[in-house]
């Protein structure tokens, strides 16, 4: 299915493509947006049980409210959509590597495809109402000029009660393909600094605020300062306890965990951040670092995300 609709009717539930200006207005919190901003849409999805908008740049989720709570997910008010840039909150797919490429450092950080328009493939609607709508990324001419891998990727976005991405990349070329990836999720909380972080307790993990020295999470993670840590191998499910509400991240094939938040000082720094740094916590699910992965002519890599609210 194409991404020209303007509206698809579903089931108690509908999809809408719009621009992002018609979206996130004023109103709602956000800047106004100029008019180059409103050239970069987005699908508005609305059913029984949830709202959601997902930006076709980057197959991204911008936000997940379930029926009768507030938004899983943070986005910046200070964003402006401009097509191209990179969108600072909701979940970006950061792929075919995860932040600065390893085997080439000047490289664009975090990959190719979330700054690209992805294409609607499919949009699938189960006996309970769920929603589930794939979307597909393959690099052009010029993307392989600078990573020289012809690889499909494909993201399924199923929206109910529960958010769930699945990621499925293929490596279609005949030469053995490095890879790395990340669903890099803002959470919104109602204060970083008071938020706990349960799943993590006893691991190790690289310190990217030390040189990526190797510690060991001993103590309650305090968002303090910047805080960016890389928890290899460890999978499974993580929370983020809050005062109101607990958010629970459970994962398959997304092995990596990194933990960001940019605290005071960065975030003073950043555009798009500013004083707003103790909205939001990254969570992030992915293969990366140690967990990082080789794909041979012909292989899929096949990972799963599953987030709640409770």
């Amino acid at each position: 299915m194409a991404a020209s609709i303007d509206v698809l009717e579903l089931r108690n539930a509908q999809i809408h493509l719009r621009p992002a200006s018609a979206v996130f207005t004023e109103a709602e919190g956000f800047l106004a947006l100029n008019s180059t901003s409103a050239d970069l849409p987005v699908l508005e999805c609305i059913s029984d049980k949830c709202r959601a908008i997902i930006s076709l740049q980057g197959a991204q989720v911008l936000s997940f409210r379930p029926a009768g709570k507030t938004d899983l997910l943070w986005l910046s008010p200070l964003s402006q959509f401009h097509a191209g840039d990179a969108i600072r909150g909701g979940i970006p797919v950061c792929l075919p590597w995860f932040g600065v490429n390893r085997r080439q450092a000047d490289l664009p950080k975090h990959g190719l495809a979330r700054t690209q328009l992805w294409s609607l493939d499919d949009v699938q609607q189960a006996e309970d109402d769920t929603i589930a709508l794939r979307l597909v990324f393959r690099p052009n001419s010029e993307d392989l000029a600078l990573f020289p891998y012809a690889f499909l990727a494909e993201l399924t976005i199923e929206l109910g009660n529960e958010l769930r991405l699945s990621l499925r990349i293929i490596n279609e070329g005949r030469d053995t393909m490095p890879l790395s990836f990340a669903l890099h999720s803002y959470f919104s909380v109602s204060d970083a600094q008071v938020v706990n972080i349960d799943g993590i307790a006893g691991r190790e993990y690289l310190d990217n605020c030390q040189s990526l020295s190797r510690c060991v999470q001993s103590d309650k993670l305090v968002f303090d300062r910047e805080i960016d840590r890389v928890y290899e191998a460890v999978g499974g499910r993580q929370a983020i306890v809050d005062a109101a509400r607990h958010i629970a991240i459970e994962g398959r094939g997304c092995d990596t965990v990194v933990i960001w938040n940019p605290g005071a000082a960065l975030a003073e720094k950043m555009a798009d951040v500013g004083l707003h740094y103790r909205e939001y916590v990254c969570v992030e699910r992915g293969m990366a670092f140690g967990d990082e992965l080789e794909l041979a002519a012909g292989e899929v890599v096949l990972a799963d995300m599953l987030l709640s609210l409770n």
